[in-house]
């Protein structure tokens, strides 16, 4: 019997090895360190190589490095903010949104102490921020919008390369107010030293006087693999749906993750965790939706997008056609 036993269990593992080891092909995958898409579980719980996938990961500091990674066809998925893929698109890059990962993230912090109540009040201070950045343009575009404040003009803008770097500018007192997103926020918060001013849900329900929330963070691709890898592209959806399930409902494993990639305390990536309002996964007719009224917003108010095939008439027809892909 317990040869038996013993037999049954071998022969599980091996069907299980079998199956994990089943050779789909290599997926080489970039992302930000710091970009909060729940990729980290992906990675750190091999739920692609699970799924068949060799893949090949680089994890990027900063935004303009890993834009630069897709267009010199170093990586062949990418995740990307809303805006910065939109202004990829319109500059000629061949981008198509698979997928989307995280509901709105940014915030603008100031000091506790700080005199400025309002957003208004941040006219003629020092605000710190990484000004290629969605988060960034996004808010701009709020602000611009809502209270006809520009967020590259009426103030003195202070530019960091990430979010760390912005930091330690409002750390050390160098800034007035800093835009930054989770991870970051939260271990601002943490000292008590800081409060939140605005973030960007309240602005986009302000602005946009629309249930739900905005996309903060989605998958890229070419068209040429999209064409030759639909399967590895609904893996992907589907690893990150399975990712989410673990955020909530393993936290520990997905905190673990999420610390292994990003070096941040346990205590900061546990509160970010609680504190982030939506993570997503898939591509519903919604959330095209919203990304295309984000790209409106952009293109209207911002200064990041240039064309106005985001607001002409047929201009949604051409940017559904070319810009999203749904895996099937």
């Amino acid at each position: 019997m317990r040869r038996m036993a013993a037999l049954i269990v071998i022969l599980f593992g091996v069907a299980a090895t079998s199956a994990w080891a089943q050779d789909k092909g290599t997926v080489r995958f970039a992302y930000l360190r710091l970009g909060w898409s729940a990729t980290e579980i992906i990675q750190q719980e091999k739920l692609l190589e699970k799924r068949g996938w060799k893949v090949e990961w680089s994890v990027i500091d900063p935004i303009p490095g890993l834009v630069n990674a897709f267009a010199a066809g170093h990586a062949d998925v990418i995740d990307m903010s809303t805006v910065l893929a939109g202004r990829m698109f319109e500059q000629g890059q061949k981008v198509q949104i698979f997928g989307v990962t995280t509901g709105p993230t940014t915030y603008i912090l100031v000091p506790t102490d700080s005199s400025i109540r309002d957003v208004p009040d941040l006219k003629g201070k020092k605000l710190g921020a990484i000004p290629g950045s969605s988060a960034f343009q996004e808010m701009n575009a709020y602000t611009r919008q809502l209270y006809s404040l520009d967020l590259t003009k009426d103030v003195a803008l202070v530019t960091g390369m990430t979010p760390p770097d912005l930091a330690t500018l409002i750390g050390k007192g160098e800034i007035d107010a800093a835009v930054v997103w989770h991870p970051v926020v939260d271990s601002l918060l943490a000292t008590r030293k800081f409060r939140v001013l605005t973030d960007q849900d309240t602005l986009w329900r302000q602005s946009t006087k629309r249930p739900g929330e905005p996309v903060m963070v989605l998958y890229l691709t070419s068209p040429d693999f999209a064409r030759k890898h639909p399967e590895a592209l609904r893996d992907i959806n589907d690893a990150q749906r399975e990712a989410v399930e673990i955020w909530h409902t393993r936290p520990d494993v997905a905190a673990r993750a999420i610390v292994a990639v990003t070096r941040l305390p346990r205590e900061v990536v546990d509160s970010a965790m609680r504190n982030t309002k939506k993570m997503l996964h898939g591509l519903t007719d919604d959330s095209v939706e919203t990304i295309l009224t984000q790209l409106r917003i952009a293109r209207q108010h911002g200064t990041i997008l240039q064309s106005d095939v985001w607001t002409a008439p047929d201009g949604a027809r051409k940017v559904r056609d070319e810009l999203f892909y749904t895996p099937r």
